[in-house]
């Protein structure tokens, strides 16, 4: 969508009446307000669902909040170069279209002018040789055209920003574009952090003692719900231990549910919720009581660049969840992590056998969560740099810990 040619209103606005204001001598300047001096930083977004909120949206909301910026998202292309005065950083979030990549090209011409930086933001793979067959939103991506729109993009940016390393080296090999920075995902204390109640966690735990609920969130693109690998997908491997334990565990599905368990979804012995509104998802997860959450996934360069959202809203809320092993979840200890299906029927009888231990966990995995909390000086402070200064500055000391 092109947004018309009207001119957008000075960003300045006098803060009061000149009639009002006192005399100043002849040599001190007039002060502009703090509005006026802070940077800009616009945003076109392509969803503003989850990934639109965690890499964008929520810290804009905290960078305004804060008073270190003025920053604005929308999905309109705006095409007037006049809209640009005092821009520091105009952000594309996984732009792909022909008609993205031609907006791009405007942009380069009015950053001659108004010398912004461009960052190209993504979250997921666009290679559509990396999206497994079995991810039904693989169409999206499909095509010829979209793939070469995406890597003409990034190579036309100042920057790309990443949620993980592995995401990094891949993007860095399938593009050429070698300044690449990571920002991991930061949890905002706003939407989870606040909701740590490690006494409600116990009470769960006793409650729930002699059938321990055992939560799993994820989309349909987990699931190989069109049969096109017969079945080989995230959780394949655990997929059967799955059913054989509906008597021993209380198996818990939010979003979708693995196709070939459909029949205990239908019986009741597996609890199955539709996906959450975001405003509404943190309280429904802490309201499951889970005293396990887990994250399996199958090794594959795809979800090997995922970041570890899972891991980190379990450590925030003080729930362990037990992961796959692999460089997704790193950030996880080695107990909290898993590579055959003996293994993670091994661990979690472990997690849950005694509580003292299980209360340790709580308070131990909540440190983890808090440090990954968004409004952290050190943790917005990595979107700040990145708008703020260029790639390999060395002003950058917030970046530094995760590049």
């Amino acid at each position: 969508m092109i947004q018309g040619p009207s001119p957008f209103p000075s960003p300045i606005v006098a803060p009061y009446s000149v009639a009002h204001q006192k005399p100043q001598p002849p040599e001190q300047k007039e002060q502009l307000p703090k509005e006026a001096s802070l940077p800009r930083f616009v945003n076109y977004l392509a969803d503003y669902s989850g990934c639109g909120h965690w890499r964008i949206l929520w810290p804009e909301g905290v960078i305004n909040a804060r008073g270190d910026g003025m920053s604005q998202s929308t999905t309109a292309m705006v095409t007037t170069p006049q809209w640009y005065n005092g821009v520091k950083a105009v952000k594309l979030q996984r732009q792909a279209s022909s008609s993205q990549k031609e907006f791009v090209k405007f942009l380069k011409e009015v950053q001659k002018q108004h010398d912004f930086k461009i960052i190209y933001e993504v979250d997921d793979v666009v290679f559509r040789e990396v999206i497994p067959d079995y991810n039904k939103f693989k169409f999206a991506f499909d095509n010829d055209e979209i793939r070469q729109n995406c890597i003409d993009i990034i190579n036309m940016v100042d920057e790309v920003t990443v949620t993980c390393d592995f995401m990094k080296q891949l993007y860095i090999e399938k593009t050429g574009q070698q300044k690449v920075t990571v920002i991991p995902n930061f949890v905002p204390n706003s939407w989870m952090g606040q909701l740590f109640n490690p006494r409600k966690v116990e009470r769960a735990y006793d409650q729930n003692k002699k059938k321990p609920r055992i939560l799993y969130t994820g989309s349909g693109a987990h699931y190989d719900v069109d049969n096109k690998v017969g079945g080989k997908d995230d959780l394949a491997a655990v997929r059967d231990f799955i059913r054989k334990t509906v008597n021993k565990y209380q198996w818990i599905f939010v979003g979708a549910f693995p196709p070939q368990l459909v029949d205990l979804v239908h019986s009741k012995k597996i609890e199955f919720y539709p996906w959450q509104p975001l405003l509404k998802y943190p309280y429904f997860i802490a309201n499951l009581n889970a005293q396990l959450m887990v994250a399996p996934l199958l090794p594959n360069d795809f979800n090997k660049a995922k970041s570890d959202i899972k891991f980190i809203e379990a450590c925030t809320l003080g729930i362990p969840c037990l992961c796959q092993n692999m460089e997704t979840y790193s950030s996880a200890p080695e107990s909290l992590r898993f590579d055959t299906v003996e293994e993670f029927e091994h661990k979690i009888e472990r997690i849950l056998r005694k509580k003292n231990k299980y209360a340790q966990n709580i308070r131990r995995l909540r440190k983890i969560g808090e440090d990954r909390i968004l409004e952290l000086d050190d943790n917005i402070g990595c979107h700040l740099e990145a708008l703020n200064t260029p790639w390999g500055s060395s002003e950058r000391k917030f970046l530094n810990k995760w590049n």
